[in-house]
């Protein structure tokens, strides 16, 4: 494997997937440079970071981007965000990531590094034909309702980068990821239902279900994910573009389907108990019913595919959980 002289710069350092990918990267030899503002991320999972010697952090805002007096790098893998306005602000969540967006494409721009950017698989909104390939189109929802601001404010920046690389030449990687989960993903909403579904089975509560629960989601663990990264990272002479980073769309799971099956790992048994939440309780808000995703240009062009059946990353998810919420 060829080791790229120049750092790799990771914004969101501290999140769940940063932190997870600067450890992979260090341990392959890498230089990185980790910057967080830890606004929504955890200092410990940076903490773990520090005792290689080829790590630099800097607890900043990456909105300044330009202060930072960075050194020329190989890459910036632009992570940060904020995430879906489910319990939060449309309006927090469009004009953060339309700040931190522009601050890191303009310096990119500027300084002419190579960019790969943290999309979602949101971005393919309302669309009712899963699974989605790279091609398919994004149909995002009425303004008028929260839950696209988070979608939308994605969409936008890979706008941004694709008339970037027409007029200025960069170089940029977009990557749509899907449902991830795994030891150290955050607990509550943050985290996704996953997430909260692992700590109301340790609790024995009852799983709080928005809708239906008949939804079908795909999740991916995150060692393949921050492996995707990786070779994304090796293959700087790949062409601007965007990928998928997903499970098989055979392995997608009902959001009742999945608490079940939770349920079963942590009390040996299926009989849970559910609480359905309408989504009128958080305003105008809609939800997509089925999401999924086809990996083949991953595949094809990266030699990538997932490992990690859900039932056993969730059984070394749930081992973490229990350590963190000190349940034995």
């Amino acid at each position: 494997m060829n080791i790229m002289p120049l750092p790799i710069v990771v914004s969101g350092a501290g999140g769940f997937i940063g932190s997870h990918l600067c450890k992979l990267l260090l341990q392959q030899g890498r230089h990185v440079v980790g910057i967080d503002d830890f606004r929504s991320s955890n200092k410990r999972a940076i903490s773990a970071l520090t005792a290689y010697p080829n790590f630099q952090f800097i607890e900043a805002d990456i909105v300044n981007i330009d202060n930072l007096n960075l050194k020329a790098s190989a890459c910036i893998v632009h992570l940060a965000s904020a995430k879906i306005p489910r319990y939060s602000s449309g309006w927090d969540v469009i004009e953060n990531n339309q700040k931190v967006n522009s601050a890191v494409l303009n310096y990119c721009i500027k300084t002419n590094t190579r960019l790969l950017f943290a999309s979602t698989s949101d971005v393919y909104g309302k669309n009712p034909n899963p699974p989605f390939s790279e091609l398919h189109d994004c149909v995002i929802g009425s303004p008028e309702n929260k839950r696209w601001a988070y979608a939308l404010s994605k969409l936008f920046m890979e706008h941004a980068l694709s008339a970037a690389g027409r007029e200025f030449g960069l170089n940029y990687q977009i990557m749509r990821f899907f449902g991830c989960y795994g030891p150290g993903m955050a607990q509550g909403w943050w985290g996704g239902p996953q997430s909260v579904f692992i700590e109301q089975a340790l609790k024995r509560e009852a799983f709080t279900i928005h809708g239906d629960g008949l939804q079908t989601r795909s999740y991916i663990y995150i060692s393949d994910l921050v492996n995707a990264i990786s070779l994304l990272l090796e293959k700087s002479e790949l062409p601007s573009q965007v990928w998928n980073i997903c499970a098989k769309p055979d392995s997608s799971i009902g959001v009742l389907d999945l608490a079940r099956l939770i349920y079963k790992l942590v009390n040996g048994e299926d009989e849970a108990l559910f609480q359905f939440i309408p989504y009128e309780s958080f305003g105008k808000y809609e939800d997509v019913r089925h999401r999924s995703g086809l990996n083949d240009k991953a595949q094809a062009l990266l030699g990538w595919q997932p490992h990690i059946e859900l039932h056993e990353g969730l059984i070394e998810t749930i081992a973490q959980m229990q350590m963190e919420i000190g349940r034995t």
